[in-house]
């Protein structure tokens, strides 16, 4: 067969969390981060949108992020659904799976996990299933 016709295959990416780190397939991954450390881990982005911030969205990975005033990206969001016509979620979901210590939690419900500086929040409201989740700063660390 031609390698045209052949369908890529979509890159998946595990990401592991403990209360010491976040880590990305092999990358430590620390939050706030900056454009240049989701560039080594993602790549170029397939989107970007410029709105109150810059958006940028891998579509072929499900992960989207915003970048604030500061040049700084507080969190991460990871789309497990793409029933969301929103602009600014990407076309296709993350194939990965989700790793708290040494636990798959790829498909649980939670609503916020603290990991210390960082936190693993639900996409979607309380009353409907995850439809993603979203990693970075956590707010209530002192």
């Amino acid at each position: 067969m031609l390698k045209f016709f052949k369908k890529k295959k979509q890159k998946e990416f595990n990401i592991h969390c403990s209360t010491d780190f976040l880590k990305v397939n092999e990358h430590l991954l620390n939050f706030p981060c900056i454009y240049s450390d989701l560039l080594t881990i993602f790549g170029e982005p397939t989107r970007k949108i410029d709105s109150s911030n810059e958006y940028l969205i891998w579509d072929d990975f499900g992960f989207s992020c915003s970048i604030n005033d500061n040049d700084q990206i507080l969190s991460l969001s990871v789309y497990q659904g793409n029933n969301n016509p929103s602009e600014y979620v990407p076309q296709k979901s993350f194939n990965g799976k989700l790793f708290f210590e040494e636990d798959d939690i790829t498909y649980n419900e939670f609503s916020k996990i603290g990991l210390g500086k960082i936190a693993i929040h639900r996409l979607g409201s309380e009353s409907e299933t995850r439809f993603g989740f979203s990693i970075g700063i956590n707010n209530d660390y002192k």
